[in-house]
Formats: C-alpha cells, sequence, structure tokens
C-alpha cells in the first residue's frame, strides 16, 4: 500500500510540473519549480528526468531551465482534434438522430478500444449501454469494426492476437473471420452488428475522414435488431455517410 501511494504521489507531482507551464511562464528551473511546487529539488529533478524521457518535457540548453516537449503537444493536439470534431459534429449529429430515430454514436480509435465521445438519443430510445466516455470493444461494434478495418496491418494483427471475448452467441472471436470482416468493412466503407455487443441491438456505422483522407472517427446508428432488415440498413447508411461527408467539409473549412 505504502508503494502504491509513493507512485500515485510521484504522478500527482508529474502532473503538477506539467500545469505549471502557461503561455507567461514557458520555461522554469528546477529552483523555481521547486519554490512554486514546495517540492525538494531532488523530487523536482527525478521527475523532470522521467518526463524529459517520454517527450513531455524538454531542456534549453542555454538557458539549462525547462519547458513542455513535443509530446505534451501532440497531446494537446489530440485534445482539440477531438474539442473541434465534437462541436462541429454535434448539430449534424442531432439533426440525424432526430431524422433515423436511433441512437447516434461518435467514436475514435484509441489503442485497440472505442471511446464514444457523442452519444444523442430520440425521446423513445431502446435502452442501450453505451455512455461518453465508455470504452468498448472493436471487434463486436459497428464503429470499432470500422475503426479497426482502417488501422495498419500491424495494428490489426497485434490485436488478433489476444483472446477475443464473447458478449453474446453472436460475438464473432474468431480472428480469421474477423480479418476477413475487416477487409468487407474496407471495401464496402460501411460495417454492420447484429446482437453482438447486447442481444437484440444491431448498428451500422461509416467512418469519419479528415481533409487528407485520414479516418478519424466513426458514426453509427444503433437500435432495435428487429428495425435493422436490409432495406433500413441502406437508408441507414445512405443518411449516415451524408453525415460523415459534411462533417468531413466542415472540418475542411474550421482547419
Amino acid at each position: 500500500m505504502a508503494k502504491q501511494q509513493e507512485t500515485l504521489s510521484s504522478v500527482h507531482n508529474a502532473l503538477r510540473i506539467l500545469r505549471v507551464f502557461t503561455y507567461e511562464n514557458p520555461e522554469m528551473g528546477i529552483s523555481e519549480l521547486s519554490a512554486h511546487l514546495g517540492l525538494a529539488k531532488s523530487t523536482v529533478f527525478r521527475l523532470l528526468r522521467t518526463l524529459s524521457e517520454d517527450h513531455l518535457v524538454e531542456k534549453n540548453k542555454k538557458s539549462q531551465k525547462y519547458h513542455l516537449g513535443l509530446a505534451a503537444l501532440e497531446l494537446g493536439f489530440a485534445v482539440y482534434h477531438e474539442m473541434e470534431l465534437r462541436k462541429v459534429s454535434l448539430p449534424l449529429l442531432e439533426r440525424l438522430t432526430k431524422s433515423l430515430r436511433k441512437v447516434v454514436h461518435m467514436g475514435v480509435y484509441d489503442n485497440g478500444e472505442v471511446v464514444y465521445i457523442c452519444k444523442l438519443t430520440p425521446d423513445d430510445h431502446l435502452g442501450t449501454i453505451t455512455q461518453i466516455g465508455r470504452r468498448v470493444p472493436f471487434h463486436c461494434t459497428s464503429v470499432g469494426k470500422v475503426l479497426l478495418a482502417h488501422q495498419s496491418e500491424s495494428e490489426i494483427s497485434r490485436l488478433l492476437r489476444n483472446r477475443l471475448t464473447a458478449h453474446t452467441n453472436k460475438t464473432i472471436t474468431d480472428p480469421d473471420r474477423l480479418r476477413s470482416c475487416m477487409a468487407d468493412v474496407h471495401k464496402k466503407g460501411y460495417a454492420v452488428s447484429h446482437d453482438e455487443l447486447k442481444a437484440g441491438v444491431s448498428s451500422v456505422s461509416v467512418p469519419v475522414i479528415n481533409d487528407n483522407g485520414e479516418v478519424i472517427a466513426a458514426i453509427s446508428a444503433a437500435g432495435s435488431t428487429a428495425h435493422f432488415y436490409d432495406s433500413q440498413i441502406q437508408r441507414y447508411i445512405r443518411e449516415l455517410k451524408t453525415c460523415s461527408r459534411i462533417i468531413t467539409e466542415r472540418l475542411g473549412m474550421q482547419g
């Protein structure tokens, strides 16, 4: 327990160091950080060394002071991008929800999982087990299938080496079958999931592409499996693709 508390304390203090750097104070030395945070110089030095190894801070060789590194910039851009994506997408997803009368999700890929950053529900929606910020598996959701299908071959292979959990009797857990499914999703430009994460719930998803042609998210419509017959699925796909295209156009204008 003591070791765990020490680790948590170190993480907390490392985050405190990162938050000290601002536009007004972009650089600080060990003594300044020590005084500002009330930490021993040896502790500050040790934490800065760890942060430097991960490029979260860098040392100015001339001033001998530290400033935020490129990794911190990457994290900032990731947050900014996600905020812009939500800002641009939300009114379009609201319109889509009203049109389809289905639960609409937007998800992003993060290390083999899907993170939902938007969820909108019609007034009479079927209860789902998803929520904003929740992580769900890639192999049994339509959003996850779309996002994985656009990852590198090495990333797909890495994930398919792991044991895939069956959430229902419809969940695809065979790696070869799932790989074939990924190829089909990539070719068709959409993915469908029938009763794979929760019995009685189906979804269809399409990718969201930035103006560089990169898949940055996926949007889906989810609801009762009884409503996901062929003609309805094709309608959902058409409206999802239209929404996705407009998101791409508006992101390009924002850029």
